[in-house]
This record gives C-alpha cells, sequence and structure tokens, in this order.
C-alpha cells in the first residue's frame, strides 16, 4: 500500500475526525498537511497531528489582527 492510499484510509476512517459542527482532523499516518473537510464542499483543513499544523495556525490566526493593526498604523501616520 503506498502512501497516497494510506492518506485516503485514513481521511475516511471516522475515528480521525472529532468535534461537531467545527470537525477537527488529525492522524498522524496522513503525510498530508492540509486535507479536504469531512464534507469536501466546505474547504479544506489542518491536520492537527501533522508537525506544521501549529505554525500555520498561529500564522492564520496572527495574520488578521496584524494587516488590520498594520492598516491603521498606516492610515494613522500618513494623515499627519
Amino acid at each position: 500500500m503506498d502512501q497516497r492510499e494510506i492518506n485516503r484510509r485514513e481521511w475516511r476512517d471516522p475515528a480521525n475526525w472529532t468535534g461537531g459542527l467545527l470537525r477537527r482532523y488529525a492522524s498522524e499516518r496522513d503525510s498530508r498537511l492540509w486535507v479536504p473537510k469531512s464534507n469536501p464542499v466546505l474547504g479544506w483543513t489542518l491536520n492537527f497531528a501533522h508537525p506544521a499544523s501549529l505554525y500555520w495556525l498561529v500564522g492564520l490566526v496572527l495574520v488578521g489582527p496584524l494587516l488590520i493593526i498594520g492598516t491603521i498604523v498606516f492610515l494613522a501616520l500618513r494623515g499627519r
């Protein structure tokens, strides 16, 4: 069995999905960082068992507020 088949089987295994409305995926055997959500029409999610997922999560959480703060500071300094 190749890695692609392992990834597919892990994604289909309900034991790797936790939570209700906001389902979370975690599988150490799945090599992918980004995986389709349990309903693929809804987009993609992180594989929280992947080592790089923490960096992506922190980055995604910080980017939005930093862009807003940067825009406010830029506009405030430009108005001087």
